[in-house]
């Protein structure tokens, strides 16, 4: 627009269209802050809660009687556990396929292969560029159900990938084919947490929260009236405007509409909504003050584990399962699971009670609750044997024996 109709529309008092594409608002209308449904904290603080229990994991190769198979996770440690990819650490990695479950409702990473067959790496796919075909026409002649096409966003070229040759891990699945986004789950609940983000940041970036009420003696028409309005409303849609100045005799008041505390029970509620959507006790996420985790048991703690992590290590430890070992292996009970420390999960006092209970009744060696506690090994024989009757005697031992002393006969 030139210069000289801007001028004219300043003197006018209206506003021009920006040719760069910006849009100026009628300063009557006030300025309009958007924020997107996607940037809700409770949501992102959701997910990075799963992704970081996640990129904990420390897989592990377990057959049937629970004892981890070394000689074979061999093949799989650097993969899994160190760098899934060159240049990315496992940490990372897993935490991203959680991310991109979530955030996606799919993950995807292709198995790479070397050629002697052993497994290479894996390459971490972007979700928003992989299509799934399911071919319920038998189109292929049931040769294949499902087929998947990943576009390269660099280059564009397409690639064509069968199931068996990527890890497809999934989040609120309605078919078991593909999974949904979580923000397309919530979308009414993230919705109106923008929607109340939005008025509030409305409020403030137009310099005013309310109606604001003019008294004059004087008598106006209606179209006088609409230009006082107007010019009152844009001295304070600045928010740099701290001072109102008014003709003699007029006086502003300004009646508060008490919306802050309607949008704090809304968002409130809200966050309730979301944190159980995702199994995530709200003290976890700093949320409705108190002590926080402090006051979180070691019971609480356990049922979150249970309700909600081991489910998602479930799906990934069956999806490992099945792509990555061999229908011979797989027949034969061999499994992927955590292999993380159990009691890592409880706090030092609950772990220290734990562990002291399990010595005690004969599940674990001192060695193996030193073990987990991170202690070096002791070298007393005693540590390597199971116990009973809260320590005082080995495991076999008859009451007579207490404390694995055998009395003389006749004594």
């Amino acid at each position: 627009m030139p210069m000289l109709e801007k001028i004219k529309n300043y003197f006018r008092g209206s506003a021009y269209q920006n040719t760069q594409g910006t849009t100026i608002f009628p300063v009557w209308n006030g300025r309009r802050v958007v924020v997107d449904a996607g940037g809700d904290l409770v949501f992102l603080t959701c997910m990075e809660v799963l992704a970081k229990n996640v990129a904990q994991i420390q897989w592990g190769l377990y057959g049937t009687d629970n004892k981890e198979i070394e000689n074979t996770m061999a093949m799989f440690q650097r993969t899994l556990n160190l760098e899934p990819y060159p240049g990315i650490n496992a940490y990372d990695f897993w935490r991203n396929m959680e991310i991109q479950r979530l955030a996606y409702g799919n993950a995807y990473a292709y198995i790479c292969y070397d050629k002697a067959t052993l497994l290479k790496c894996l390459v971490p796919l972007d979700a928003a560029q992989m299509k799934v075909y399911w071919d319920n026409a038998n189109i292929l002649d049931g040769a294949r159900k499902i087929i998947y096409e990943y576009t390269d966003a660099v280059n564009g070229h397409k690639y064509t990938i069968l199931p068996e040759e990527i890890i497809h891990v999934k989040a609120f699945s309605n078919n078991g084919i593909v999974g949904r986004k979580a923000i397309a789950v919530l979308g009414d609940t993230l919705q109106s947490n923008a929607d109340v983000e939005s008025s509030l940041r409305s409020n403030v970036a137009n310099g005013f929260d309310g109606t604001i009420v003019l008294s004059y003696t004087s008598d106006l028409s209606a179209s006088k009236q609409k230009q006082l309005q107007a010019q009152i409303q844009a001295l304070l849609s600045n928010s740099g405007n701290k001072i109102l100045p008014l003709p003699a005799g007029m006086t502003a008041t300004n009646i508060k509409n008490d919306i802050k505390s309607y949008y704090d029970t809304l968002k409130t509620a809200n966050a309730q909504a979301i944190s159980a959507f995702f199994g995530i006790p709200l003290v976890m996420l700093n949320i409705g003050g108190g002590a926080g985790m402090a006051t979180f048991s070691t019971n609480q703690l356990q049922q979150f584990y249970n309700g909600t992590i081991a489910p998602v290590i479930r799906q990934y430890a069956i999806e490992l399962t099945t792509k990555l070992l061999t229908e011979r292996q797989a027949n034969k009970g061999y499994r992927f699971d955590d292999a993380s420390d159990v009691f890592d999960r409880l706090d030092a006092q609950g772990k220290a009670q734990v562990l002291a209970t399990y010595t005690g009744a004969g599940i674990l060696t001192p060695n193996e609750a030193r073990a987990s506690l991170q202690y070096p090994r002791s070298e007393d024989p005693a540590a390597d044997k199971l116990s009973q009757r809260g320590g005082t005697g080995m495991l076999g031992d008859s009451p007579a024996n207490e404390g694995g002393q055998k009395k003389e006969e006749g004594e």
